[in-house]
């Protein structure tokens, strides 16, 4: 692995082996085990690529925090902060009797119009304008309708 770029060897090796495994697991949900070596063998990441990533992570930790506002990354990097390997954040949090106020997670800013639900009016309107499907017709049929 190459050292060069803002990521360090051990950030690219857990990364890369993040990825092999996703890349092998199995649609009936059977997880196979990576060793080192066939991670090692990829080789390192280049310096475009780790940047690529990085400012791509960057991106989307922006867009978060906009979406949730101020209070609301705070409140969720309260409880992300206690997380350990072992234990999730919420777990944590309950066990030290640390009060998570969930409520402010929610996005304050407006929703595209992609992730609004519908209202039942506008469900009928957009289920009418959904092409109808139908079979294509024979030539008999086409010569029946023309008769």
């Amino acid at each position: 692995m190459t050292s060069e770029g803002p990521m360090s060897e051990d950030a690219q090796m857990r990364l890369k082996k993040g990825a092999t495994k996703g890349g092998l697991t199995r649609s009936d949900g059977e997880k196979p085990d990576v060793d080192d070596e066939e991670v090692e063998k990829k080789g390192g990441m280049s310096k475009d690529a780790q940047e690529r990533l990085i400012e791509g992570a960057r991106k989307g930790g922006r867009t978060r925090a906009n979406q949730l506002g101020r209070e609301g990354y705070q409140e969720m990097g309260r409880k992300g902060g206690l997380s350990t390997m072992h234990q999730s954040g919420e777990e944590a949090a309950r066990e030290k009797g640390i009060q998570i106020d969930e409520a402010k997670y929610k996005t304050v800013t407006p929703l595209s119009d992609v992730a609004k639900p519908l209202d039942e009016g506008e469900k009928k309107s957009h289920e009418e304008k959904k092409p109808q499907t139908t079979k294509p017709q024979t030539n008999e049929e086409k010569k029946l309708q023309t008769n």
